[in-house]
C-alpha cells in the first residue's frame, strides 16, 4: 500500500463550497449550497464558517442574506483554503516546529525537508482554485533551485 500526503474530506468539501459559491450570481445560504452540491447542509455550514473566518467568504443578513466570496477563485490559492480548512500543511513535524521532534539533535535530515516542504507551500501557494477546476487552465509550476 502507497502512502501519501492527503487533503481532509473537510478541504475538498471547502473547494466544492467556493466552486458553488463562484457560480452563484447572489449570496447564497448553506441549503442552497447544499441542495446544489449534495452535501449535507451542517457540513457545509461548518466549511463555510471556517472560510469566513479565513478571509475568503463573507456574509449578508436578511432575506437576500447568504455567503458570497470576497475573492475570485482565480484569486484564491490552494494554500489559502488548506490553511483554513486544516490550519496549513506541513510535509514533518519539524517543518513547521524545531521542538515538536525529539529526534532534533541528531537528525541530518530536518534542513532538507524544511527546503522540501517550503517548494511544496510554494507550489501551494502558486496554484488557484481555478487553476485545478477549468479543465482548458493548465498549472505551470516553476520549481526554483
Amino acid at each position: 500500500m502507497q502512502s501519501m500526503i492527503k487533503m481532509s474530506k473537510l478541504t475538498e468539501y471547502g473547494f466544492i463550497v467556493i466552486m458553488a459559491l463562484e457560480k452563484s450570481q447572489s449570496p447564497s445560504s448553506a441549503d442552497s449550497v447544499s441542495q446544489l452540491t449534495g452535501l449535507e447542509t451542517p457540513t457545509v455550514s461548518k466549511v463555510m464558517k471556517l472560510l469566513k473566518k479565513a478571509g475568503l467568504l463573507n456574509s449578508k443578513l436578511g432575506a437576500n442574506g447568504g455567503y458570497y466570496l470576497v475573492k475570485k477563485k482565480s484569486d484564491i490559492s490552494l494554500n489559502e483554503v488548506i490553511i483554513a480548512m486544516e490550519g496549513g500543511m506541513s510535509l514533518t513535524e519539524c517543518a513547521d516546529d524545531d521542538e515538536a521532534c525529539h529526534f532534533m539533535s541528531q537528525c541530518h535530515m530536518s534542513s532538507g525537508m524544511k527546503k522540501v516542504n517550503q517548494i511544496l507551500l510554494e507550489a501551494l501557494q502558486s496554484v488557484s482554485v481555478s487553476d485545478i477546476w477549468d479543465e482548458q487552465d493548465r498549472i505551470n509550476l516553476e520549481i526554483k533551485s
